[in-house]
């Protein structure tokens, strides 16, 4: 007989471990010993239930629900709350998402009213899995989190090297939900579990790696670590993993492959129904469904209904714990009735066969009754789809001119928002330019003067000329072309350089040093805005990060993105001085930072911000804040598609009063 620590021990250690069979047999004659102690056989169904939930979970709720009540009638909290921790996991692989939380957090809370550690990081695994499967990604990154800190702060956890693994592939598993496919890469290949574990969890390790290489775009990687998982999960009785690696495995034939898709979605559905795995068949059946759409639609019907069904009783646990409760009970008096059953058996039998042709011909009866009324329905239903087809045809042909309408209107709008977009920078141009101009115009009346006064220390007789002096002119001649040749050479650098920028993009990236660009474009913008409003002051802050070197974009598109934000940072700015005058201390900062594998450039201002409830509408097209006249709403929206045609992204935000901060991110 085991004792009773000896059974507390197994119950923390059981439950992790994929279904097998011989333990499963050899629990089930250990729960039928009449010598068992009552808080033994608790114990032994909390173990049960654990070890059975990955092969049939409303079998292990039966088995947790029983020991629920046989420790309650006996007091034994510990047992009562073990077998709780079993219904909580029983119900997350079922798909019963919110009872198995409210199960696992109120176990988990008399976990650490009694210190124990191991019990702890199993329930936050659970936790964890559980709120992945329910969509609550964030949460099971931090429960997943909170068991990998446990173990690493408790000597005797993390010497099994087994413990710590387990955390790194829950957390590997929801970020790959996440779609933070590095991260998940990064956790999931840490998972090194020794030989002697339970293939189940290499079987899921391998399902979370091709998912992960999935979502990257490389399906050759991903097949060979989902065949790697079915391999490894074969040994098991884990359905619900066997399942979804099936069901992966389809997603990845499902455009080009039919057959061979639904020849993987339908071993996965048969997995998922054998498994009583809900969330499984819903999700199969419903592939089935889609794909047997064209090919057969009495097929894609019947799967359809599948789905529905499994979606609708996914969270119906009050009706399934009442009816599983039943059933347990008829179980418990399976013996004491058998013989009554026997005997009635035979009655029973013939009773069945008269119903049964009582039904055929009651069936058979209102088939015939319903190929008449469906006879005279397709009739119906054929003239009344002719009409439609009709008034479609003509509701297309209108939505096509209107089409064509709106595509005018919006080239029309585009070019207006590229003339517009055109003026500032050419303001802002010729105020760059007039700065070296002004210089070679001063240095060169200068030099005029230092002339004439040359000729005239020479005119004068030999005796009298003071050649100190001349020779100070020759030299401040040379200082004077020298700097004329200078500021030359800048006007020049200035007009080829917006000649680059101004020619038509080709759309080929190049390196491009994006502080120089950002820079470059921000001093047009300002002196643009300054060529139409000379009372225009602002604070100009910039902090760019020197480590970022040069990155592949195309100059010319990013450029266009760049004078888009200051030109409304320097607008937003400008009308807050208007309305408050020199009291206000308008600022305008520019910001670049390199992280490990993106770029980030900062556009902020003290403006008067955006107001929360339109602050969702800035990227679309034709949405504007401006006046009529001063803007076409254009502007956003396609700095918004050029960003993300770069693979970046462009957020932002702004607290009305306050200002407006736009981050753009690019890869490195």
């Amino acid at each position: 007989m085991k004792s009773i620590a000896t059974l507390l021990l197994l119950s923390l250690f059981i439950k992790p471990v994929y279904s097998q069979t011989p333990v499963i047999d050899t629990l089930k004659k250990q729960l039928l010993s009449n010598s068992l102690h009552d808080t033994e056989r608790v114990l032994l169904l909390s173990d049960l239930a654990a070890i059975i939930a990955f092969v049939k979970p409303d079998s292990a709720l039966i088995y947790s629900q029983e020991g629920v009540r046989l420790a309650q009638k006996i007091g034994f909290i510990k047992g009562e709350m073990h077998c709780k921790g079993s219904m909580g996991s029983a119900m997350w692989i079922a798909g019963e998402y919110s009872e198995a939380n409210k199960l696992l957090l109120q176990t988990l809370k008399y976990a650490k009213s009694i210190d124990d550690s191991y019990w702890q990081v199993s329930i936050y695994r659970d936790l964890s899995a559980n709120n992945r499967d329910e969509g609550n990604y964030q949460e099971a990154v931090n429960y997943s989190y909170k068991a990998t800190e446990l173990v690493k702060s408790d000597k005797s956890l993390i010497a099994d090297s087994n413990v710590l693994a387990l955390c790194y592939l829950e957390t590997g598993a929801a970020y790959e939900e996440m779609y933070k496919l590095d991260s998940a890469l990064y956790y999931l290949h840490r998972v090194n579990l020794s030989e002697d574990a339970n293939a189940g969890y290499t079987g899921f390790k391998f399902l979370m790696i091709g998912r992960t290489y999935t979502k990257m775009g490389d399906a050759i990687i991903a097949l060979r670590y989902y065949k790697s998982s079915i391999d490894a999960l074969a040994g098991t009785n884990n359905y619900k993993d066997a399942a979804t690696v099936y069901n992966d495995i389809a997603k990845l034939y499902k455009k080009g492959k039919a057959d061979s898709c639904i020849y993987y979605a339908k071993k996965g559905f048969d997995i998922a129904k054998k498994g009583s795995f809900k969330k499984g068949v819903y999700e199969t059946s419903l592939l089935l469904s889609e794909m047997y759409e064209k090919k057969d639609p009495n097929q894609s019907l019947r799967y359809l209904k599948i789905a529905i069904a499994a979606k609708d009783s996914m969270f119906n646990m009050h009706k399934t714990t009442q009816f599983l409760s039943t059933q347990f009970n008829e179980q418990l008096r399976q013996q004491e009735l058998q013989q009554r059953i026997e005997q009635s058996k035979l009655q029973y039998k013939n009773r069945l066969n008269i119903y049964i042709l009582l039904g055929s011909l009651f069936i058979l009866l209102i088939v015939a009754g319903g190929l008449w009324r469906r006879n005279i329905y397709r009739k119906k239903s054929f003239i009344l789809l002719q009409k439609q087809k009709q008034e479609i045809d003509n509701q297309k042909q209108k939505v096509e001119t209107t089409l064509e309408e709106l595509k005018s209107t919006q080239s029309q709008l585009i070019q207006s928002e590229k003339m517009a977009s055109l003026g500032e920078l050419t303001a802002g141009i010729a105020h760059e330019i007039q700065n070296p101009l002004n210089f070679v115009n001063n240095f060169s009346d200068v030099n005029k003067e230092l002339i004439q006064e040359l000729n005239a220390e020479r005119r004068k007789p030999k005796a009298e000329r003071d050649e100190q002096l001349e020779n100070e002119i020759l030299n401040d001649l040379e200082e004077n072309e020298e700097k004329i040749n200078h500021h030359g050479k800048r006007a020049d650098a200035i007009v080829k350089g917006m000649l680059q920028h101004s020619r038509k993009s080709s759309g080929q990236k190049e390196p491009t040093d994006i502080n120089a660009l950002a820079d470059e474009y921000l001093r047009l913008s300002y002196h643009g805005l300054r060529a139409k409003d000379k009372n225009f002051d602002v604070t100009i802050e910039t902090d760019f990060d020197n480590s970022i070197g040069k990155i592949n974009l195309v100059p010319q598109d990013i450029g266009r993105v760049l004078l888009n934000l200051f030109n409304n940072a320097f607008y937003a700015v400008s009308k807050r001085q208007e309305a408050e005058g020199k009291v206000y201390g308008s600022r305008v900062s520019v910001r670049t930072k390199k992280f490990d594998n993106h770029i980030t450039i900062t556009v902020s201002d003290n403006g008067n911000g955006i107001p929360q409830k339109i602050l969702d509408k800035i990227f679309q097209p034709f949405f504007t804040t401006k006046p009529t006249g001063e803007g076409t709403g254009l502007g956003l929206s396609l700095s918004y598609d050029i960003v993300k045609a770069h693979g970046g992204e462009i957020k932002v935000e702004s607290k009305e009063g306050e200002g407006s901060e736009f981050v753009i991110q690019l890869a490195a």
